[in-house]
């Protein structure tokens, strides 16, 4: 009797014990996940801090190669944005009880960088000198910033990943405790073996479905940085290529054809006027390609912050802009209830300003151009047969831009939308055919889709569905 007392409070006891350590090593595994998901949260605000870096050093080269103020607010946002992302990493620190050490060193990096770039520009006020400056000190500021803060991203990974190494080994380490509790209550009880055996097997098949899972994801977002690496590389090679390669011959052709016009005029005669005046053209043209394609690659990738915006106004500021032409063409436009939405003004009066101008533009020569803008809320059916990702629980709208021009055939309605695209010849019709393009980035963008409905001769119909970001 005494025996079988002496065993069952052995057996007590130990049977305590491992329910204690089990509920510690639970706890030890909650733990050791949710540090599993800062993990891939400071990966992800690390490297999205790299990459605005990186869009922040295009966004400086545009500005000096153009001079144009809307480089200046992309600059500011970028700006904005990394620090928000420092601020979100920060945070994750501190839910983790990790030094902030390295965080504080990469922001005194980017507060360098961006007192350089600051410094640069009021120290060099004129267009040339500034475009000079960053020039010659691009590859130096590239090298002295770039680099090093990469390499910090690079520091604080690591040392996120050794501390977390050395939480999963303390977690074996009581795991292995708890298997040696485990096989002394089997010695003693052959009920208690069954029992933590089967839950400690099915605890091992659930820690295996994790690692592979967790190994799964680490290779998913290692081809992911790898491939936003190789996408960032081309992107700044074209916005160098596009607005300096390219540009640079375009202006010394159209200077030297201007000096051509003016000091040989009397000269030339016949085919001589001609042939220059068609040099000035193509220069033009080419000059107009170049600024599309750069409007095309920034559409869809601006971190521009959304805001609360009347499109009727938008819409309204668009005519403003086209008065000329709409008055030259005696254009009627009609805007019937147009929403207030939650969205990016600078693309919303881009896509309002391509779609007003094609339809002025591909109006019939013995009609005048009439344009309908109006809005509803389309029904859950028509909303499923177009978009892929439809969510019951966000409202959609549904706005048209309506014209009766010479319209296309509708077996080409996919194809308008394909960058350099075009129905018609450049010498009928002006453009690039890049502006719908443009636009579906946009929508894109906006997790909606426009799409078009025509028949020749009979005008177009454009429809455009995207979600209400407010609902």
């Amino acid at each position: 009797m005494d025996k079988i007392k002496a065993f069952s409070i052995l057996t007590l006891i130990l049977i305590v014990l491992t329910g204690i350590i089990s509920i510690y090593t639970l706890n030890r595994i909650n733990y050791l996940n949710k540090i599993n998901e800062d993990t891939d949260s400071m990966i992800t605000l690390t490297n999205d801090i790299h990459s605005l870096v990186l869009e922040n050093e295009i966004a400086i080269l545009s500005f000096a190669t153009t001079y144009d103020s809307v480089f200046l607010d992309s600059i500011q946002n970028i700006q904005t944005n990394i620090y928000k992302k420092i601020d979100s990493l920060k945070l994750v620190a501190v839910n983790i009880n990790e030094s902030q050490e390295d965080i504080d060193a990469l922001t005194y990096l980017i507060d360098e960088r961006i007192a350089t770039y600051k410094n640069s520009l009021s120290s060099n006020p004129d267009p040339e000198e500034y475009f000079e400056y960053v020039k010659a000190h691009r590859k130096e500021n590239f090298l002295k910033f770039g680099q090093k803060i990469k390499d910090k991203n690079n520091l604080i990974l690591h040392h996120q990943r050794t501390s977390l190494d050395e939480k999963s080994q303390k977690l074996v380490n009581n795991l292995n405790v708890l298997a040696i509790i485990i096989f002394a209550v089997v010695a003693i009880s052959i009920c208690a073996v069954i029992i933590s055996f089967n839950s400690f097997s099915k605890y091992k098949k659930e820690q295996e479905a994790a690692n592979k899972q967790l190994a799964s994801y680490k290779e998913q977002l290692e081809e992911q940085v790898y491939q936003l690496n190789i996408s960032n590389k081309e992107l700044e090679q074209f916005a160098y290529v596009a607005s300096h390669d390219l540009q640079e011959p375009l202006r010394k052709i159209t200077s030297f054809n201007d000096l051509l016009q003016e000091q040989y005029k009397d000269e030339l005669e016949g085919d001589g006027k001609l042939y220059l005046e068609r040099i000035a053209f193509a220069a033009n043209r080419m000059r107009k390609l170049i600024t599309d394609l750069l409007e095309y690659s920034r559409a869809g990738r601006q971190k521009e912050d959304d805001e609360i915006l009347l499109l009727e106004n938008v819409v309204n500021e668009v005519l403003d802009d086209l008065f000329v032409v709409v008055n030259e063409k005696n254009a009627v436009i009609n805007i019937e209830n147009l929403p207030e939405i939650k969205g990016s003004y600078t693309d919303w009066r881009t896509v309002f300003q391509n779609l007003i101008s094609n339809a002025i533009k591909f109006s019939k020569p013995d009609q005048n151009p009439k344009i309908i803008i109006k809005s509803d809320i389309p029904s859950e059916d028509f909303i499923k047969l177009h978009l892929e990702d439809f969510d019951a629980e966000v409202t959609y709208y549904h706005i048209t831009v309506e014209d009766n021009g010479i319209g296309f055939n509708q077996e080409y309605a996919d194809k308008i939308f394909i960058i350099f695209q075009r129905l018609y010849g450049k010498d009928a019709y002006d453009g690039t055919g890049i502006g719908l393009a443009v636009c579906k980035k946009i929508f894109e963008k906006m997790e909606g889709i426009i799409f078009a409905e025509s028949e020749e001769g009979k005008g177009s119909k454009f429809h455009m569905i995207f979600p209400d970001y407010r609902s």
